[in-house]
């Protein structure tokens, strides 16, 4: 027995229920027998108690449970913890697993730990998937046919304050990140095709001068008519920017994303990648500190095509 072993070596509690993903409790209840009782003082007395694994009846009875969601169970949203699983494992099957265990578990069925995608309740989801199912793959080929580059554009903050995320640091003390407490924000405006991007930065809102001269910008580096596809933005649907696009007499038209539904849009993707990874800690002194970074951190990445092939990966268009 893999314990009997481990505590004729002189292996801790803890070392013991890392090892076999089992809780703290159940190793000194298993220690007490053992110092007892030795190897026999560890052999079960009868029915099995919470340390026994369960069948594959029961493992497969336990993936069933978990596609049907927490709510099923009782739980007021639909998002498993290891906490959730574990009191789901012990009500259902009287097993009383240590979270170490519940996850390892999990990851032999295939699951992973995930964020969740956040999706607003007033989208009409019938819509938007027919947006996706029928007027993308239609824009696609007109726009093949015609030789128009497709560019998805998108605005964002950006913010003096930084993104906390995971860091190491000894057990006990905790890491300081210290950034000004009034900070301020930077604009910025990008457009994704298929193999590159391009981006502005500005202090201030975007608003629908600014719009156009991204625009003009884009029609300066991208030879040939554009489709861009953006979302309802006031500035995008002023009267100011629809004078100036009917201007181009239809080097560049533009087609409105349906509402609440920026997970199609790759630029959103390239905003988590530079909010999420590259300005990560990052407390900038000043604006222009944080406006430098960001032209530094977005030219690096629009020299790295698997990246900006990942931004289309996410937003799940086909582009055949």
């Amino acid at each position: 027995m893999r314990a009997a072993e481990a505590f004729a070596r002189g292996e801790s509690v803890a070392q013991i229920s890392r090892e076999l993903g089992v809780s703290d409790r159940a190793v000194r209840k298993w220690k007490k027998a053992f110092s007892h009782g030795g190897r026999g003082g560890l052999r079960s007395k009868g029915p099995p108690g919470p340390s026994r694994l369960l069948s594959d009846e029961q493992l497969e009875a336990w993936k069933g449970m978990l596609r049907e969601g927490p709510q099923r169970h009782g739980y007021a949203t639909n998002l498993w913890t290891l906490g959730r699983v574990r009191q789901v494992v012990e009500k259902e099957f009287g097993v009383r697993y240590s979270e170490v265990r519940i996850w390892k578990l999990l990851r032999s069925f295939g699951w992973t730990p995930q964020k969740p995608e956040k999706r607003a309740r007033e989208g009409d989801r019938e819509k938007i998937d027919q947006w996706k199912r029928e007027r993308w793959p239609q824009l696609r080929d007109e726009a093949a046919a015609q030789g128009r580059t497709i560019v998805f554009v998108d605005e964002s903050g950006l913010s003096q304050k930084p993104a906390r995320k995971r860091t190491w640091a000894p057990r006990g003390e905790t890491p300081i990140l210290e950034f000004h407490f009034h900070w301020k924000t930077l604009s910025a405006i990008a457009g994704v095709s298929f193999r590159s991007f391009y981006f502005s930065l500005q202090e201030g809102t975007i608003k629908s001068a600014e719009v156009i001269e991204f625009v003009r910008q884009l029609q300066q580096r991208i030879r040939g008519p554009l489709l861009l596809i953006w979302d309802g933005l006031a500035a995008h649907r002023s009267a100011q920017v629809r004078a100036f696009l009917e201007s181009t007499q239809g080097a560049v038209v533009v087609e409105r994303l349906p509402a609440y539904a920026p997970e199609w849009n790759p630029v959103e993707y390239l905003w988590g990648h530079l909010k999420n990874h590259q300005l990560s800690h990052f407390a900038p002194e000043t604006l222009a500190h944080l406006a430098a970074f960001v032209r530094r951190a977005l030219r690096r990445t629009q020299k790295r095509p698997s990246i900006i092939s990942a931004f289309w990966v996410q937003a799940e268009l086909p582009w055949t």
